[in-house]
């Protein structure tokens, strides 16, 4: 059920109890309706990428000549 749907006050009252709780100790938003995914975006043990200034360096030369081919 969308947020745009109208719910009887009752049971809107009803969810955002219940909202409430499952919030609580309010480290969480309110929220009223179903959860989005069930699953991380990425997986929690991913580390990020090394860059190092060489790296950044080497990049950085590329775009240039790149930038400066496509004038």
């Amino acid at each position: 059920m969308t947020v745009k749907e109208k719910l009887p006050k009752a049971e809107l009252e009803s969810q955002l109890d219940e909202a409430l709780k499952d919030t609580f100790p309010a480290s969480d938003p309110v929220s009223v309706g179903d959860v989005t995914a069930d699953k991380p975006d990425r997986p929690f043990g991913r580390k990020p990428a090394k860059i190092d200034k060489a790296l950044v360096e080497k990049l950085a030369r590329q775009v240039a000549a790149k930038t400066k081919g496509a004038a």
